[in-house]
C-alpha cells in the first residue's frame, strides 16, 4: 500500500506526462530522494530529517533512530538538486516526456547518517557528539519511512552530464556550520 504522499506525487507526474503528451508543455519529472542542505533560518529551519537532527545535536539531545538504523537513503545536497535542475533545463528537449531519478546512486544507512551528523556536530562546537539510541517505530509510523530509497542516477548522467559532487560528510559539516549561529553555538572562531 502506498502512502499518500507517494500516490500524490504518482498523481502529479501522470499529470505532468499527460499534458506533455498533448503538447501542453515540455515536463521533466526529477525523482528526488532525500534532498537536504542550508538554508535561510526563516524558511523552514528544521525540513528534513538532516536538519532536524543536526538542531537536536546542536541542543545537546540524542539522536533517535528507529528500527536498527539499517534503512538506507539516498541523500542529495540542494547544491546538487540546484545543478540539476539547471541541467535539465538545458537538456529539456531529450528529457521531456520521461521520468529521471537525480540523486547519488549510493544508499546511506540512517545509523551511519545520524551517526554523522553527531560527529559533525561534535566537531563544530568542540563537545562530545551526542548519543545516537535506536528505539521501535511509533505506531503511526508510515510503511513507506522503513523501505529503502536509492535511485539511479546514470540516465541522467548520460544525457546531461551531471553528477552529484558534494560529499556527505562535507555537506554535514556545513549544515552543522550553517545550523549552529541559530542553536547560539559559534566553534570558537565566531559566528559563521
Amino acid at each position: 500500500m502506498k502512502s499518500p504522499y507517494v500516490r500524490q506525487k504518482l498523481l502529479a507526474e501522470n499529470v505532468l506526462a499527460a499534458a506533455t503528451a498533448e503538447g501542453v508543455l515540455r515536463g521533466v519529472p526529477l525523482c528526488l530522494p532525500t534532498v537536504f542542505g542550508h538554508g535561510p533560518a526563516t524558511t523552514a529551519p528544521d525540513r528534513g530529517v538532516v536538519a532536524a537532527m543536526t538542531r537536536r545535536a546542536l541542543a545537546g539531545e540524542p539522536l533517535t533512530v528507529w528500527g536498527d538504523g539499517s534503512v538506507r537513503r539516498d541523500l542529495v545536497h540542494i547544491d546538487d538538486v540546484v545543478e540539476a535542475l539547471l541541467a535539465a533545463h538545458d537538456h529539456a528537449d531529450r528529457l521531456s516526456g520521461t521520468h529521471w531519478e537525480i540523486g547519488t546512486g549510493t544508499g546511506v544507512t540512517l545509523l551511519s547518517l545520524f551517526t554523522g551528523i553527531a560527529e559533525a556536530v561534535a566537531a563544530r562546537t568542540g563537545g562530545p557528539a551526542v548519543p545516537v539510541v535506536t528505539v521501535p517505530p511509533p505506531d503511526h509510523a508510515d510503511p513507506a519511512d522503513s523501505e529503502d530509497v536509492v535511485v539511479d542516477p546514470e540516465p541522467f548522467r548520460t544525457v546531461t552530464g551531471w553528477r552529484a559532487r558534494v560529499e556527505l560528510g562535507d555537506a554535514l559539516r556545513r549544515t552543522a556550520a550553517a545550523l549552529a549561529p541559530a542553536a547560539g553555538h559559534w566553534g570558537g572562531t565566531g559566528p559563521v
